[in-house]
């Protein structure tokens, strides 16, 4: 059974898909193959409830992680700390370590902790340590990379200081994960400036009216697209700029008729002139 909530658990779905969905199917495949009236006492003898699933994802999941601390018991390891926030307005802070295995580097999912109160640097630090603590991991086993909010960098408040007392002569470095972020932000072109603004001003003329959504939902159908809609980009999500650009390099052609056809013809022609800029940007 561990296997079938192992799939469970991988698919993304519900727990309760298992009792919902897979015993009717099991017991209709065998009442189809095996013509055997009976076959309800043996679906129900298989435990796929809700709570059996995720007990047994609970377990596999505790497993792998006392096979992860045990392994940065015993060897030195670099954290990755991020702070995100829920759509609840949840503050998580996620921490990554990166390790050497069999003479190769592995990246794993260390935790994923909920900072009830603030995300000052001090919060942050007694989050860590007290998982650490938890966990028995030493933490002079730690070489630091964080991102580069000024709760993690601040020189006598934030997360590095903190740590730097615990662990005298850690070595802290700049979030390595973003950099293409970092390089992207502060280039200085005109050209992909200028790119920038042209993506993100078509962007808003197709969605911010809902006539005009509609209007371009249709011609990727009449088109045949693969995509039927456009990402909206914001700085504050730094991952949304290339999945912007990605999908609407994808759409290129439908979005720039689509401007044609709307009398958006100066800023379809800007988006013309800047084709190449953007299938740049969309890799960074």
């Amino acid at each position: 059974m561990t296997n079938i909530s192992k799939t469970i658990a991988r698919s993304g779905k519900p727990h309760t898909i298992g009792e919902q969905l897979l015993l009717p199917v099991i017991e209709e495949v065998l009442q189809t193959m095996v013509h055997h009236g009976s076959l309800r006492a043996v679906t129900k003898s298989i435990p796929l409830s809700n709570n059996s699933v995720q007990r047994r994802v609970d377990e596999m999941s505790e497993d792998v992680e006392n096979i992860l601390c045990n392994i940065l018991k015993r060897q030195q390891f670099g954290l990755q700390l991020d702070e995100s926030t829920l759509p609840n307005i949840e503050a998580l802070l996620l921490g990554y370590v990166g390790f050497i295995k069999d003479s190769e580097v592995v990246q794993e999912l260390l935790f994923a902790k909920e900072l009830v109160t603030d995300t000052r640097g001090e919060s942050i630090f007694a989050a860590v340590e007290l998982f650490f603590k938890e966990r028995g991991i030493p933490m002079e086993n730690i070489a630091c990379a964080t991102y580069g909010a000024p709760a993690s960098t601040g020189k006598y408040k934030g997360f590095h200081s903190y740590l730097k007392k615990a662990v005298p002569g850690v070595f802290t470095i700049h979030c390595v994960v973003h950099r293409q972020h970092l390089v992207a932000r502060n280039l200085s072109s005109d050209r992909l400036s200028k790119s920038l603004d042209a993506v993100i001003k078509a962007v808003n003329k197709i969605k911010c009216k809902p006539l005009n959504y509609r209007i371009f939902k249709q011609l990727c159908h009449e088109n045949g697209e693969e995509f039927d809609r456009l990402l909206l980009h914001t700085e504050v999500r730094w991952l949304s700029r290339g999945n912007c650009f990605k999908r609407f390099f994808s759409l290129f052609n439908t979005v720039v008729e689509f401007l044609q056809e709307n009398k958006f013809c100066a800023l379809s022609d800007d988006l013309i002139v800047c084709k190449s800029n953007i299938a740049y940007l969309r890799l960074i």
